[in-house]
């Protein structure tokens, strides 16, 4: 019988964390996401509700809001990506669609992406270098698509200048790691 050893996704036991000059990068794998899409004639219905679920007004485009326990980050329009502390798996998904039953659809994204902070000075000249985004404007709640090393990624503006999150498919959070730390080398 195999010994089976469960692995994050840039392939260690534990979350990486990596510094590279002054910019210090960390897997996060103690995150729970779900996505969550109004139903068709629910918008309103689901704004009101996630903000007595989450107990965070819904985000406008290119946004995010942080709650006290939640965070809520606007996908499309009437879509939004809740994220909390990992309790389970799944537990996240299965009580936002008990909570938005008939409202919404949810869909548990926690294996789909890979969140990786990235925080300190060069984090702009980095981003500069990896991404069409004008992240030198960015200030803190914004929250955008883009690509990062040709993958589809998520950027996420915790701290003008300073604190980004990217959230990279699973699949590729190797590739997009490995792309963040060879740019940050090269600064």
């Amino acid at each position: 019988m195999r010994d089976f050893v469960a692995k994050t996704a840039i392939g260690g036991t534990e979350p990486k964390q990596d510094v590279v000059g002054t910019l210090t990068f960390q897997e996060r794998e103690d995150v729970a996401l779900a996505s969550v899409s109004a139903r068709p004639g629910q918008e309103e219905a689901l704004k009101t509700k996630l903000h007595s679920v989450c107990g965070i007004a819904a985000p406008d485009a290119g946004q995010w809001k942080k709650g006290e326990t939640s965070s809520l980050h606007w996908l499309g329009p009437d879509q939004y990506l809740c994220e909390e502390a990992y309790t389970g798996p799944l537990e996240l998904a299965r009580r936002m669609a008990t909570e938005l039953d008939g409202i919404a659809s949810v869909t548990d994204q926690s294996d789909v992406f890979t969140r990786i902070d990235m925080t300190g000075p060069g984090a702009i000249d980095l981003l500069q270098r990896l991404t069409v985004l004008d992240v030198e404007q960015m200030q803190a709640g914004a929250f955008n698509r883009s690509a990062i090393h040709h993958v589809g990624c998520l950027l996420r503006c915790n701290e003008a200048g300073a604190d980004f999150s990217v959230y990279a498919p699973r699949s590729y959070a190797i590739s997009v790691h490995h792309a963040l730390i060879e740019v940050a080398k090269a600064l």
